[in-house]
């Protein structure tokens, strides 16, 4: 009888052992739920681009989000690129040639410091143009042509998402 309840023993000791040394989840569960908020709070959508004092953008119903470029804004008063001031708007207005030759010596300029620096966000060939509804559209068209042969074809333009 005494090898029997030994045996007995032995399977309870070995069922009450299995259970003990199963796997703790809870904390590799805490630690996972961690790292998706910290994620989940620090998604970068895209670029926020705020527009300047006296800009006011046109509405749209574009989807795409906004990717890091050079930034031209133009409003009543001048024309700036990277928060820089570069020519006014009534030199830009009363100019008869099609491109605007301050804005494209400031885009390759803004170019070769980036490639010096090897900073890739500025060698992209890629402008946002952050204008008002008011700039006329002979401005941004020379604006755009400037930029095109700065080496920047790729436009894009700021707007508010409806």
């Amino acid at each position: 009888m005494s090898i029997v309840s030994s045996k007995r023993r032995k399977k309870k000791g070995q069922a009450e052992g299995s259970e003990s040394t199963g796997m703790m989840l809870t904390s590799l569960m805490d630690i996972f739920i961690v790292l998706v908020l910290y994620l989940l709070v620090n998604q970068s959508d895209g670029v926020n681009i705020e527009p300047p004092y006296r800009v006011t953008l046109p509405d749209s119903g574009v989807d795409t989000m906004p990717r890091p470029s050079i930034m031209v804004v133009l409003s009543d008063q001048d024309v700036k690129i990277q928060g820089e001031s570069i020519v006014s708007m009534a030199e830009v207005k009363s100019s008869n040639r099609p491109e605007i030759e301050p804005i494209r010596e400031a885009i390759v300029r803004i170019k070769t410091e980036a490639e010096k620096k090897k900073d890739q966000a500025g060698v992209a060939t890629e402008v946002t143009i952050v204008a008002d509804r008011g700039v006329p559209y002979k401005v941004l068209k020379k604006v755009m042509l400037s930029s095109s042969n700065a080496g920047y074809g790729k436009i894009s333009f700021a707007v508010n998402q409806k």
